[in-house]
């Protein structure tokens, strides 16, 4: 899980409320609020500049466990990509016993008081996705999840509960940390996983958590990322041979053709730690990230090629 604990921006999005409906929202990133399960909830949402009344997709990020959305932005830097190639960016928050502070998300068996109080999470996104809806220029068969850590455990819960309305995932540094997964349909799915990762290791089992600041994860058994990954590839009903091709300390392993179009996909990072590769740390003391691979580019390539089959 993550502890990305940071700071809010120098500017923080003002809250505002949403854009009327059939119009043209204005560039730049704002809050909003919404109620969800009986709680108040708030997430970020970025325009890039030009943005009309066209259908864009969304791209939603999560939060690691101990972060917020501003702290996930920093690492990935998905509302400049999204400048550069037009697609929204919805950037929500997770729950914390002080209010907005080390918020995580129930992404099954973890994490923190959010899994302890059992929050309807996957309400809140199907919610979320249903404001931005009726407000923004959304494309609803190009809608996409990806996440780090305790988001990227959610990310995978998602896709496990909502996949008639996601076109794609990506968790990074994640595992499926989730019983009765049972998708309505096959998920393309892009994973990015470090072999050094310390605290969601990728051979599974129960890693170094800062169990002074989250109590509750204490011996926490996370699934390995063959058995994360290996749902996906049978569910979506892959060959069982991949095909790898190595580029410095990335091993990409492709399994496909799979149902309905649909791919599985893990990066590898060979001596990679608990981090956003090609991004920014987290937090001061946390791993580095890769260098050899721009994960914000790669997650956006691979959801730019799936969109949901029409129905």
């Amino acid at each position: 899980m993550a502890l990305t604990a940071c700071g809010p921006r120098d500017r923080p999005a003002p809250t505002a409320s949403p854009p009327p409906a059939g119009t043209a929202p204005p560039a730049g990133t704002a809050t909003h609020t919404l109620t969800a399960g009986g709680v108040r909830r708030s997430y970020e949402i970025h325009v890039p500049p030009g943005t009309g009344t066209a259908p864009r997709p969304l791209v939603v990020e999560l939060h690691g466990g101990g972060g917020d959305n501003d702290a996930i932005e920093r690492q990935t830097g998905f509302f400049d990509l999204a400048d550069q190639k037009g697609f929204l960016v919805a950037s929500p928050n997770g729950t914390g016993r002080l209010e907005d502070r080390l918020l995580t998300w129930n992404a099954g068996w973890c994490c923190g008081q959010a899994a302890q109080n059992d929050v309807d999470d996957v309400g809140f996104i199907a919610a979320m996705l249903d404001d931005i809806a009726a407000h923004y220029p959304l494309d609803t068969r190009r809608v996409y999840v990806t996440g780090f850590s305790n988001g990227a455990m959610m990310t995978y819960r998602l896709g496990c509960a909502l996949a008639d309305r996601l076109a794609a995932i990506a968790p990074v540094s994640g595992a499926l940390d989730h019983d009765g997964c049972a998708p309505s349909r096959p998920v393309p799915l892009l994973a990015i996983h470090g072999t050094a990762d310390q605290n969601v290791p990728y051979n599974g089992g129960t890693g170094a958590v800062q169990e002074e600041r989250f109590p509750s994860e204490r011996g926490r058994v996370d699934r390995s990322v063959t058995d994360s990954v290996g749902f996906w590839v049978r569910r979506d009903g892959c060959p069982a041979t991949p095909a790898e091709r190595h580029d410095g300390t990335v091993t990409r392993t492709t399994y496909t053709p799979c149902a309905d179009g649909t791919e599985v996909v893990l990066d590898t990072i060979d001596g990679g730690g608990h981090a956003w590769p090609g991004g920014r740390k987290g937090r001061p003391r946390a791993d580095a990230p890769a260098a050899d691979l721009d994960a914000t580019a790669a997650i956006w390539d691979f959801f730019a090629r799936h969109e949901l089959p029409h129905r």
